[in-house]
């Protein structure tokens, strides 16, 4: 089914139109932060905030991915580590599931995980507390918002397309003793997730992690594959142990990846830096599929209400 053109005529009026702000609730509404001065403590985090290096962008950009070691300090590690155990105290992890949009289910046999979508300003978990380490200045959102920008100036330098920010897609992962992710993509041609440019891995497993011990390494595969190897080809991929610190950027599209089998818990910090929707986006998410569907993903995507994260369901 082609899809109609009031819906693209409804995504780009949106995007283009003063009212947008009728539509979106209170507690969605992206708010520009105030310019006040910081404070000398502020300050100082700030200067130590993680930074990536041109060196790691031109990595990830020629090579499709990087390594990062030691990207978050041991303390920092430790207390991200403290929330995940306990927003899953408080009972907002639910089972991870699989698939892309209307496929989107649970199947463990590819997936035994937990998941908790972050972001600022998610009612779910401001109820929880308003001054977690995510929050604060110079927490985990500042650390990301401040890569997106690398990340986006790397984006306009490769495509001449910068980065949506208020399009980003972040998740706490948890992997009990046992867990596993088999093979898959995390950018799938029409699909809401083929905005997904880069991916995200930073990894809060506690000190002393052995890779021998406690398992569940990330492995890339470097094939040129999609969800399986290519028939013919011999495998060829990078195995990355989970150290608590370790930051793995690579290209949403390029790089068919897998957690391996953990033999103990594992935690990670798992996200997609989008690009902007386009009305081609949504024309090619319409070829075979439902018209109501395609509609809300304009709408969500339009008025950053919903966003990515939502209509995937992962």
């Amino acid at each position: 089914m082609k899809t109609s053109s009031w819906i693209i005529s409804l995504i780009l009026a949106i995007n283009n139109c003063a009212v947008v702000s009728a539509f979106i609730s209170p507690q969605h509404v992206h708010k520009p932060r105030a310019n006040v001065l910081p404070s000398t403590s502020q300050l100082q985090v700030a200067t130590a905030s993680p930074q990536i290096t041109q060196a790691d962008l031109a990595s990830l950009s020629e090579k499709g991915y990087v390594v990062i070691d030691n990207f978050l300090p041991r303390d920092l590690v430790d207390d991200l580590r403290d929330d995940i155990l306990n927003l899953r105290s408080e009972g907002a992890f639910k089972e991870a599931k699989i698939g892309q949009d209307s496929t989107n289910e649970l199947n463990k046999n590819i997936r035994i995980a937990e998941t908790c979508f972050l972001g600022r300003n998610r009612p779910e978990l401001l109820k929880l507390g308003e001054n977690s380490i995510r929050d604060r200045s110079g927490g985990l959102y500042d650390i990301l918002d401040n890569l997106c920008d690398s990340l986006s100036d790397l984006s306009m330098k490769d495509s001449a397309t910068p980065l949506d920010r208020s399009l980003n897609e972040l998740l706490y992962a948890y992997y009990p003793e046992g867990g596993f992710y088999r093979r898959h993509r995390d950018a799938i041609p029409n699909s809401a997730s083929v905005l997904r440019k880069y991916s995200l891995l930073l990894y809060l497993n506690r000190d002393g992690w052995s890779p021998d011990k406690d398992a569940g390494q990330l492995r890339m595969h470097l094939d040129g594959g999609g969800d399986e190897c290519p028939p013919g080809v011999q495998p060829n991929f990078l195995d990355v142990d989970p150290l608590g610190g370790t930051l793995v950027l690579f290209k949403s599209e390029a790089i068919p990846h897998e957690v391996l089998n953990t033999m103990s818990e594992r935690f990670a910090l798992v996200g997609w830096f989008n690009r902007p929707v386009s009305a081609s986006d949504i024309a090619n998410l319409g070829e075979g599929g439902n018209l109501v569907q395609v509609g809300m993903m304009a709408v969500a995507l339009a008025l950053v209400t919903v966003g990515v994260t939502t209509i995937l369901g992962q």
